[in-house]
């Protein structure tokens, strides 16, 4: 047991002495040097439905070429709302070997994309074979520093309070009033736009306001101000227009959006319409003429009632006076009759005339 601590002693006695003398640079690393490499800074997802936990990958060689050396891998870290681990807290080296590990950051859904935490890595030689030398002049460390940060996402909600159909006569305006939520981890511009805009004009519409909106800065867990799209109606309507329009709220942080989408139905233009819309047209000097023409169209008529009228009357008297008459005589025909009405034709008819009127 006395030889082997005497050898042992001199070992670590030579070992220091060696580390001590200066070599030149082509025989740096000779004793108790070790390097470590690790992936790029992890960047999280953290949108509902995509999270996943994100990792870092590093690997540790031993770049000296005598000794093994015993590695401890220890982490510095201050997160809150996202945990960091390693996979590999320890582990020994042949000289010019290299051992992998993997640094595993777990977070959750939903996280604020302002959220950035400061890691450090650090390898340690603890030991060269049985020999310890943490905390001596012979361990050699080796760190890596990074960040871990939060990515945006949207995730937004069109907001309108009325998506039942919109009834409309022809050129009526209708307000479509909405508001938009920013359900996403930042600030976000979201752009809000009638999809089928150019559908709508070739039918006739007439978008008022135009056809794009911008809500600008809407804070996470936000609501914009209230916005309005104005619609006008097609002029003509032959027969009913029944159209849908299709609006559209996109987000600028990433592609999300939301749709909402319901019926605009004009009614058609009754033929009523049309005519009246006609006859206003139509100048005071004309209705005039037209009323002067019907009225003696009347005229004329009930004066032909009235002819009518007399004559049948006159035929009925005439027929009942002869029915009244005496037998007449029989005479020869050699004989003269000189036969005299007395019929006052004239008073008749004004008798007529009158009991006519009397029953009008």
């Amino acid at each position: 047991m006395a030889g082997k601590g005497k050898a042992l002693a001199t070992l670590v006695v030579g070992l220091l002495f060696l580390s001590l003398m200066p070599m030149p640079s082509s025989a740096q690393g000779l004793i108790g040097s070790i390097s470590m490499e690790c992936s790029d800074d992890p960047e999280m997802d953290v949108k509902p439905g995509e999270y996943q936990d994100e990792t870092v990958e590093c690997t540790v060689t031993n770049d000296g070429t005598l000794v093994a050396e015993n590695v401890e891998i220890t982490q510095d870290w201050d997160g809150v709302f996202i945990s960091m681990s390693i996979s590999e807290d320890s582990f020994t080296l042949e000289a010019g070997d290299s051992q992998d590990f993997t640094v595993t950051f777990v977070g959750e859904a939903r996280l604020d994309a302002e959220i950035t935490y400061e890691f450090t890595i650090t390898a340690t030689v603890t030991a060269w074979g049985p020999i310890p030398v943490e905390n001596t002049p012979l361990s050699n460390v080796a760190n890596h520093t990074g960040d871990i940060t939060v990515n945006e996402y949207g995730q937004v909600t069109l907001d309108i309070p009325d998506t039942s159909s919109r009834n409309m006569k022809t050129s009526e305006e209708v307000s479509i009033t909405f508001q938009v939520d920013n359900d996403g981890n930042a600030v976000d511009t979201i752009e809000i736009r009638i999809s089928n805009a150019g559908e709508l004009e070739a039918l006739g519409f007439v978008i008022q306001s135009g056809d794009f909106l911008s809500a600008r800065d809407v804070q996470p867990d936000g609501v914009s101000e209230q916005l309005e799209f104005i619609i006008r109606a097609p002029s003509e309507a032959a027969e009913e227009i029944r159209k849908t329009i299709v609006i559209e709220a996109s987000s600028t942080n990433d592609a999300s959006s939301d749709i909402v989408d319901f019926d605009l139905i004009v009614e058609a233009k009754e033929d009523s319409a049309g005519l009246g819309a006609g006859l206003s047209e139509v100048s005071t000097d004309d209705l005039a003429l037209y009323g002067a023409i019907g009225g003696g169209v009347l005229f004329v008529i009930f004066l032909l009632i009235i002819i009518g009228r007399v004559s049948k009357r006159t035929s009925k008297n005439k027929l009942a006076k002869e029915n009244t008459e005496e037998p007449a005589i029989e005479i020869d025909d050699d004989d003269e009759f000189d036969f005299d009405l007395d019929f006052d034709d004239d008073e008749f008819l004004a008798d007529d005339l009158d009991s006519m009127l009397d029953d009008l």
